[in-house]
This record gives structure tokens, C-alpha cells and sequence, in this order.
């Protein structure tokens, strides 16, 4: 790590000043080298001792967060931006963490850029676990310890679909529009029980609406809050038939198709791919494995020469004799690099494809010797052919009709034309040669 004015240093002024900005540069344990005129209200009173503190101090503890693993993933990609939202004391933050590099692009630290996306409402445990819910679309109950509702905002009205006078005092197994609501029982007992919150899922009959709900304990009784994730299902389930799609598209491939991310490690692949790995490697292919550690032998020099041209947007296609020492035998392969960007543009990963092309190069070898084969045969011919032709000609202009007899004369005014005809021919075949030359 550099010192801390080195590091001031690297942290651009509009960010170090920032009124809305939280910045802040961690080493991997998460101790503070920097914080920015913001990041330090997340330690008030004690802001003045920052830099003997740790950002974990922070965190509030229903944070579910490990942050020295989290840490050290983001260290291990440092041409990458994590996100994540983390609640701190009564506010909740998305940060970005990436790896900060000195001018020699040496390791200087994490740095950490936020901006507060709300603040959080009363019961700070129960928002936790509710990915900040939203009052103007969430159902929020809250029920007494003899399971009645003493109070509830107006979605949930609107969800009982009664007046709120008649739910109020009512207990939610009598009011609840669903007739499987019993199964839920056993999670709010286990709530109450163990005091933690719970969450699941839930998909109403009675409105078609799928909704996840929060179960929060407290002393006075139970708060619960539905959150409507119907659309979040649907685009899921899309999600899901998309890549079941995508999946069968590149199963049907006739080539071995690999999808790498930016920090070179595959993520999808087809069955072919999965195949080829056993048979070359003797190992079976996972999401998450090394790009390198599969390319074929006499690729790789190419790849690494390449793999910056690739991750810029360029694509490649190549052909290329393989040697398979497994196989001990020299086979061709079709390579293409593609690389694959998201809606703005931004190059994401690459898309790797190579495919057995040896029978169809051994094919067109063999077709290329037996054309060449072809086309000197018919030189030969015509050349040979054109000489005495050639003096066939002029020996007919030599000779003098009148002193044939009428037959002969007969048979000589065929024998010309015919050997223009021939001659004709020959410089067809001559001029083909030339064309395909």
C-alpha cells in the first residue's frame, strides 16, 4: 500500500469533495488508508481517528456480508467493478469496489465509491432482510402477539379487499384471501420462536400475483410486508426459457462452442465443447474453469497475442493444423473469436468456436491436386495439338484446288472448315486455362 498522501494523490478532487459520494480506498482486510469528505459521517462522532478504523465498523450487524472474502474477489479481478447495496447505520448505500492502481499500474488498494439510494425506515433488522421496501406498493401488517392486526397501510386494505375497520382486531388466518395461507404457519411460529426474521415466497391463487413475503419479530407481536415480485417471476422465468433457448440453439451447433468472460474464465458451453474437453484433456468441462487451461495445443501463442485485440471488440477467424498429442496426430480445426457486448457497446466477454474441419481440407487438397492435374493435362494437349494443326493449315492453303478432280475438290472443301473447328476448340480450352490461372 502507498501512503496516505501518495493515495490522496490518485483520488480525483471532485471525488475527495463530494457532497453525495462516499470514497474511501481499503486495503484487503478493509482498514482505511483514505476517506473522502463524505465516507467520514459513516463514523460520526469519531471521524477524526478514520484511518485507525476498519470499514467493516460500518456495517450494520444484519448485514449477511463477509467482507474480507468479498474483499479479496475483488482484488483477484482488477480490471472489474463489484457492486453491492450495504445498509449503514440508517442509510442505505450501493457501492462499487475496484482495484486502485499506482501510474506503474501496481496494486494500491480497493477503492470503494458509494451513494446513498434511501434512507431506512423504523425497525432497521426487519428492513434488512426486506430489501428496502417500498411504502407505496408493499403490503405492510402488523399483528399483536395474539396474531390480530392493529395496524396495516393502505395496500394491504386493498389487498384483503374489505374495509379497514372490519380487519382491524380480526387475527390474519381469518382475513388472509388465500386458503393455503396455514402452510405459512410454521414460518411465523419459527420467527416468534427464534426471534430472527424469516423470508419466502409465495404465489396467491386467489389474485394470481406471486409475492415475497418478510416476517419480522418483535417484542409486541409480528410485522409482515409482501412485496408483489410477479414481474421479477415472469422476467425470470423469460430469463429462464431464454437461455433454455439459447442453449438448445448452440446444442444443435455442429461446432464446439465455448463463452468466456473477461477475466478468461468459460461460463457457457455446448455439449460438443463438453466433449471435446474429455477427449483432448481427459477432464470433465465446468462453468467457472480456466479459458487457457483448454486451448489446444499451437492456439495459445495466438490467443495471448491476440486476447487484448479480442477484448476491444475485433473478431478472428482462422485455420489451423492441430497437434492432439493425446492422439498423436495432426488434425484441422476452423477457429472464431467473437467477442460479445451488451446493449451499450461494452465488450463483456467472447464467444470461442472451433470445429473439425480435416475431412472437408484433406477433400478440397485432394480436389486442388486433381484440378492441377486437369489443367496441365490440357495444356499439354492443347500445345501438342496446336503445332501440327497449325501446320495442317498452311498446308492446305498450299495446295491448288484446280488440279483436283471434282470429287477430290469435293472432299478438300470439307477437310477445312473442320479443321477450323478444331482449332477453334483448342484456343477455347487455352483461353479457360488462362481464366482459371
Amino acid at each position: 500500500m502507498l501512503k496516505i498522501k501518495e493515495l490522496e494523490f490518485l483520488v480525483p478532487d471532485y471525488l475527495k469533495n463530494s457532497d453525495l459520494l462516499y470514497v474511501g480506498i481499503l486495503d484487503i482486510e478493509g482498514q482505511i488508508f483514505f476517506a473522502g469528505k463524505q465516507f467520514i459521517t459513516l463514523f460520526e462522532p469519531n471521524g477524526a481517528d478514520i484511518y485507525e478504523k476498519n470499514f467493516r465498523e460500518t456495517l450494520h450487524e444484519g448485514n449477511k456480508f463477509d467482507l474480507n472474502d468479498f474483499l479479496l474477489q475483488v482484488s483477484e479481478k482488477p480490471n472489474h467493478q463489484t457492486q453491492i447495496q450495504l445498509i449503514h447505520g440508517n442509510k442505505m448505500i450501493k457501492w462499487e469496489f475496484s482495484v486502485l492502481k499506482n501510474a506503474e499500474g501496481d496494486f494500491s488498494g480497493i477503492m470503494a465509491v458509494g451513494h446513498k439510494i434511501s434512507a431506512v425506515l423504523p425497525q432497521p433488522d426487519f428492513l434488512l432482510c426486506s430489501d428496502n421496501s417500498d411504502s407505496q406498493s408493499d403490503i405492510f401488517i402488523q399483528l399483536n402477539s395474539r396474531w390480530e392486526i392493529v395496524h396495516l397501510n393502505s395496500k394491504a386494505v386493498e389487498f384483503f379487499d374489505r374495509k379497514a375497520k372490519e380487519l382491524i382486531g380480526k387475527t390474519i388466518w381469518q382475513v388472509y384471501p388465500d386458503q393455503s395461507f396455514y402452510k405459512h404457519a410454521l414460518e411465523f411460529k419459527n420467527a416468534k420462536e427464534s426471534k430472527k426474521p424469516r423470508i419466502f415466497e409465495e404465489f396467491n391463487s386467489m389474485n394470481g400475483r406471486y409475492y415475497k413475503i418478510f416476517v419480522n419479530p418483535k417484542s409486541s407481536g409480528i410485522d409482515l410486508l409482501l412485496k408483489d415480485v410477479t414481474d421479477i417471476q415472469k422476467v425470470s422465468e423469460d430469463y429462464r426459457m431464454v437461455n433454455l433457448t439459447l442453449q438448445t440453439v448452440l446444442d444443435f451447433s455442429d461446432e464446439h462452442i465455448f463463452i468466456v468472460s473477461k477475466d478468461l474464465r468459460i461460463f457457457g458451453f455446448n455439449n460438443k465443447a463438453e466433449q471435446l474437453i474429455k477427449s483432448i484433456f481427459g477432464k470433465t468441462l465446468k462453468k467457472g474453469d480456466k479459458f487457457l487451461a483448454y486451448l489446444m495445443d499451437d492456439m495459445d501463442e495466438f490467443f495471448l497475442k491476440h486476447v487484448e485485440d479480442i477484448l476491444q471488440g475485433k473478431k478472428f477467424y482462422l485455420e489451423r493444423e492441430i497437434h492432439l498429442n493425446k492422439l498423436g496426430q495432426k488434425i484441422w480445426y476452423s477457429h472464431k473469436f467473437h467477442p460479445l457486448k451488451d446493449l451499450d457497446g461494452q465488450v463483456k466477454g467472447f464467444l470461442y468456436s472451433c470445429k473439425d474441419i480435416h475431412q472437408e481440407r484433406i477433400g478440397f487438397e485432394k480436389l486442388a491436386k486433381q484440378n492441377k492435374v486437369m489443367r496441365e493435362v490440357l495444356y499439354q494437349q492443347s500445345s501438342t495439338l496446336r503445332s501440327p494443326l497449325s501446320s495442317i493449315l498452311g498446308l492446305l492453303e498450299l495446295i491448288d484446288k484446280e488440279k483436283l478432280d471434282k470429287e477430290n475438290r469435293k472432299y478438300f472443301s470439307y477437310l477445312k472448315p473442320l479443321a477450323q473447328e478444331l482449332d477453334q476448340l483448342i484456343r477455347n480450352n487455352s483461353k479457360q486455362i488462362s481464366d482459371l490461372d
